[in-house]
């Protein structure tokens, strides 16, 4: 019977024993420590993560609003429209204009034209003149001084609203006013002047 209670008795203090050792044990407390540890550090970097990420959104966020303010339509609806509209009545009205300025240019150039015909023409009539004159003055010369020394007359020909002048052979002077008096009686006094009836 002793024999029995002293084999519980022992049975018992070998689990005491046992309890004792692994209570006495620091492995497990230096595994907690580790695992402590390691959720610090994980914690930590989830921390570290989070606010990296947090800033990402920000940066992300500001962006996307950036991109809806360029996105949107900058003006109210339909005045793209009217702008179109107007800018189409503007291009019209210019190429309204365009046509108008080249119809006047083309009147501008057809008279230029004209004018330049009408000067060579009016150019060569002058030429025609001149060459006529150049002909004719020496003519023309030769029979006023043969009228001059005939008729014995010197005009004065700074009074053209009169028929002024004098007879040499004697020298006599006459003066007309054309207005009052006939040219034939004008006529005859000259004759009686040069002194062809006497």
């Amino acid at each position: 019977m002793a024999s029995a209670a002293q084999d519980v008795f022992d049975e018992h203090l070998g689990v005491i024993s046992a309890l004792r050792d692994n209570y006495a044990r620091t492995e497990d407390a230096s595994a907690v420590a580790g695992l402590v540890r390691a959720q610090q550090e994980v914690a930590a970097a989830c921390s570290q993560r989070e606010e990296q990420v947090k800033e990402a959104i920000k940066v992300l966020t500001g962006r996307v609003r950036t991109a809806e303010r360029e996105a949107a339509y900058p003006g109210e609806e339909g005045a793209h429209e009217q702008r179109v509209a107007a800018m189409s009545t503007v291009a019209h009205e210019a190429r309204e204009n365009v046509d108008s300025l080249n119809s006047q240019l083309q009147a501008l150039q057809q008279q230029r034209q004209d004018i330049k015909a009408q000067v060579a023409a009016l150019q060569q009539k002058a030429d025609h003149i001149e060459q006529i004159v150049t002909e004719a003055e020496p003519r023309t010369r030769h029979q006023l001084s043969l009228y001059a020394h005939v008729s014995k007359i010197t005009w004065q020909f700074e009074q053209r609203d009169r028929v002024a002048g004098t007879v040499s052979s004697p020298l006599r002077a006459f003066d007309f006013d054309p207005a009052a008096t006939p040219d034939f009686e004008i006529t005859n006094t000259l004759w009686d002047l040069m002194g062809t009836d006497s």
